[in-house]
């Protein structure tokens, strides 16, 4: 990528095709789908390879569902070649997050501590569950799932790269 170009962050992720007229199912990268219904175009990648810019036509949102129409894309079986491609916009084309709020490219890759600054490990990835995310945390071949929840995620410090973790009893003890 030559330094002239955007660094392109990912929203979303084709899950399948919905319907017959070339919809699909977007699983979200934010914790606000609602922010997918403001794009115009994305472009699609999937395996560090671009797919190509795809307009949106239309964005409908249901409970914890979010389906998108490209133009163009106008069958199943064109919007099954979609499967699995990241929606893709220039970093700063992206809504802001409210406070507390960030996106899956500002946590994963963030170093994580305990409140006595003990290296806890890497944000590895986020999994999503209906009640609240999760965070993956690696620390050398052992990966930990916390909560990302108060009780759990005390500082996140993106500008600092920093994370700090008030960890579950147990779960780090083990880790080295």
């Amino acid at each position: 990528m030559s330094s002239n170009e955007p660094q392109m962050v990912m929203v979303g992720e084709i899950v399948r095709p919905h319907g017959l007229a070339g919809a699909v199912k977007v699983r979200a990268a934010t914790d606000d789908p609602q922010r997918i219904s403001l794009l115009e175009e994305v472009k699609l990648q999937r395996g560090g390879r671009t797919l190509g810019e795809y307009r949106v036509e239309r964005v409908q949102i249901g409970k914890d569902e979010v389906f998108v129409k490209f133009y163009g894309v106008d069958d199943r079986n064109q919007a099954e070649t979609l499967r699995g491609a990241g929606l893709m916009i220039p970093r700063e084309a992206r809504v802001p997050a409210p406070a507390d709020q960030y996106y899956h490219f500002e946590i994963i890759g963030l170093p994580a501590y305990s409140e006595t600054d003990e290296p806890l490990g890497e944000i590895v990835g986020i999994e999503t569950f209906p009640a609240h995310d999760a965070w993956v945390i690696r620390h050398g071949e052992r990966e930990c799932l916390v909560p990302a929840v108060k009780a759990f995620i005390k500082e996140v410090d993106v500008q600092n790269r920093r994370v700090v973790i008030a960890p579950i009893p147990g779960l780090f003890e083990d880790a080295e």
